[in-house]
């Protein structure tokens, strides 16, 4: 069994008091892996010393650190949000309703020292960071007070809501989350296990400021240029005193040479697939035109770069988006697209399948705050590939430098209830901060105008802006909504309004072979398009997916489904079942249908009016859900009020009327299930 409820051995929620609600307008991302500051550094904020002693007793200090957060998010303003601790560092996104709450949760997170606010533990000391890759040295005796500022010189990332731009007007304020959830992990990012927070001072790649690394693609389309006007004078060919001295000039030998000596520059996005669908960056160099195949630029991919089948895939997919579908002589090519469901996914498939050809190329990295670029850098170093830089700060420090006018292009995705921000809202943050004045953008601070051609000027060039694609049609659209999951994998995608109408389910990309096939939902089939189902199913099953041993978590998926069409068929012929074609839509997150739950019940989308979630079924504001339990691997539990029969089975039977199971795995709250069912 599996709990939904948190990848924690502890965690818990604050619900939020209506009664006296402000707005969160402010908003604070941040991170950081706890490592040792430099020894030679004369004031050890964080000494090795007394990060081994918080290691070997992370039992004892993580529920207080646990407890710490809780009180004080509660002290200041009932903050709200996500935080995640571990032994090996913190992640969280927080909102407050003022910017003097924000500026003293950051100055006390600054302050913070473990001996001095949280006491040495009691004896004896307890080795519990058992999956150390490097020896500690066993801590006697309790570090002195002053050393263990594990929060200090934390790159603090701030927004507001006001730079909301996605999924609702722009004068609608939306609180960023409704509660406070602080969880206990074994990754504050998490590679399964791939790298341990020891190995990031010896493996992770060079991280270089947004100024840095805008100059670095600066320069690559420089280099792009003169390649192309070095080809433009072999287009031209030997001319009448070329033919005669019987060379070219001395001066094109010299900029062939400058070139050869740059390594190509390979610019990686490792975010999701869905993340990327909406905004990335743009590769400095361009893509070769359409149906001429003769000269060949450098590129944001390797000719090397291999398809990427994921161990969860069911289509073959590139390790790269295609260019944009313009059809001028110089298409601009988006950042490789891993194509990840999730990070843990990136080591296992993208690197262990492209390490071999990054190896002579300069490779760039960017996500969206600079977290999962730190283990992302190390995956690719550790495989060999030493020429590895990252983003810091990610997007966020980048955009707050360069907005719309940089290399980034469309939206960027934000783990919270504003779901995007256009590439200018931050730009426009850090004016405000600077007291610059606010730039006048699309989708913040948007004055209005009389004249009605600027306000079609505007249109068109938001929807110039707009780099995402519906599955479905292929128009422009960059809307995510939890409403629009893949049938299959329940990964977010891209689904405009007049194509989500028309369909019941939807699939993405990775699942487009199955989207015949494939339902959650038969009851509005009949026996004969179920077996046709199957058949395809089968077909799938037997001759697509081989090697069974490299698919077989695909093929286990595929015969899972065909089990059940099995199961529906055998319903339907001795009439327990009947055909509903006039089926209503279903939620494919808790299995309600459309006129019960808008299908945001997904991950951070928690104004769903499904009498599964906190609203009830009147979609009221008020909590009536029992506070979660906390619960760790190895504790006996029994179905709860919230249980999904539907999508979980019986309650019981009459052998064992009380269904009982032992928690062997806990999910985190990012997995975008159902946090209510608590033990599935």
């Amino acid at each position: 069994m599996e709990s939904l409820k948190s990848s924690s051995s502890s965690s818990s929620t604050h619900r939020p008091n209506h009664h006296h609600h402000h707005h969160h307008h402010h908003v604070v991302l941040f991170y950081r892996y706890f490592l040792p500051s430099s020894s030679s550094s004369a004031n050890q904020q964080l000494s090795s010393a007394t990060l081994n002693l918080f290691r070997q007793n992370s039992s004892h200090y993580l529920p207080l650190l646990h407890q710490h957060q809780s009180t004080l998010c509660q002290q200041l303003g009932n903050m709200k949000g996500r935080i995640l601790l571990s032994t090996e560092g913190i992640n969280g996104t927080l909102s407050c309703s003022t910017e003097m709450e924000l500026k003293e949760y950051i100055d006390r997170m600054e302050g913070f020292d473990l001996i001095g606010e949280l006491g040495a533990p009691p004896p004896p000391n307890h080795h519990d960071d058992a999956n150390s890759k490097v020896a500690t040295a066993k801590v006697t005796g309790t570090p002195k007070a002053g050393s263990g500022h594990l929060f200090a010189n934390i790159d603090w990332k701030t927004s507001t809501t006001t730079t909301k731009s996605s999924s609702s007007p722009p004068t609608q304020i939306i609180d960023p989350f409704p509660d406070l959830k602080i969880q206990i992990v074994k990754e504050i990012v998490n590679t399964g296990g791939a790298i341990h927070v020891d190995e990031i001072p010896l493996d992770t790649g060079k991280e270089i400021s947004a100024e840095e690394f805008h100059s670095i693609l600066m320069d690559a389309q420089q280099q792009q240029q003169q390649e192309v006007d070095a080809s433009s004078t072999d287009d031209v060919g030997c001319g009448i005193d070329d033919a005669i001295d019987g060379e070219r000039p001395l001066k094109k030998h010299k900029v062939d040479d400058d070139t050869k000596k740059k390594k190509e520059v390979v610019l990686i996005d490792v975010r999701n697939t869905f993340e990327h669908a909406i905004g990335h960056f743009i590769h400095p160099t361009f893509s070769t035109p359409r149906g001429d195949s003769s000269k060949n630029g450098s590129t944001a991919r390797s000719d090397s770069v291999v398809d990427v089948k994921d161990k969860d895939d069911t289509s073959t997919t590139k390790a790269t988006t295609t260019p944009t579908a313009t059809t001028t002589d110089a298409s601009p090519t988006p950042a490789i697209n891993p194509n990840t469901v999730t990070f843990s996914h990136f080591n296992s498939t993208f690197c262990s399948q492209n390490s071999e050809s990054l190896k002579d190329k300069k490779v760039l990295m960017y996500c969206t705050g600079g977290i999962r670029c730190v283990k992302a850098s190390a995956m690719l170093k550790q495989r060999g590939v030493q020429d590895v830089s990252h983003l810091s700060g990610g997007i966020h420090r980048y955009l707050e430098k360069y907005g719309k006018d940089g290399f980034y292009k469309g939206k960027v995705f934000v783990f919270d209830q504003r779901v995007a921000l256009d590439a200018d809202s931050m730009l426009v943050v850090k004016q405000q901060e600077e007291g610059g004045g606010e730039k006048v953008v699309d989708d913040v601070g948007e004055k209005s105008h009389d004249c009605q051609n600027e306000k079609q000027q505007q249109q068109q060039q938001k929807q110039k802006d707009v780099v995402g694609k519906c599955i479905e049609c292929n128009i422009p659209y960059d809307e995510i909504s939890g409403a629009n999951l893949c049938s299959v994998c329940r990964d977010l995608i891209l689904i405009c309004p007049s194509c989500h109408d028309t369909l019941h389910e939807f699939h993405c990309e990775r699942h487009q072979r199955w989207k015949d096939a494939y339902f959650t939902f038969l009851e509005r089939f009949t026996v004969e398009e179920l077996e046709k189902q199957k058949e395809t199913l089968q077909s799938l099953h037997d001759s697509y997916y081989l090697p069974a041993k490299k698919h077989k978590n695909v093929r286990k998926t595929l015969r899972k489904q065909m089990e059940k069409i099995d199961a529906r068929v055998d319903d339907i012929k001795v009439g327990n079942a009947v055909v509903e074609q006039d089926a209503k839509r279903r939620c494919r997150t808790c299995f309600e249908s459309n006129d019960i739950c808008d299908g945001r019940c997904w991950g951070f989308w928690k104004h769903s009016q499904s009498p599964h979630h906190e609203q009830g079924g009147g979609g009221g504001n008020g909590s009536t859900s029992e506070p979660i339990m906390e619960v760790k691997v190895g504790d006996r539990v029994t179905v709860g009020p919230n249980w999904n029969e539907i999508r979980l089975g019986g309650r019981g039977s009459q052998q064992d009327p009380v269904r009982l199971g032992t928690v062997v795995n806990i999910k985190s709250w990012a997995s975008g299930g159902d946090e209510l069912d608590c033990v599935a």
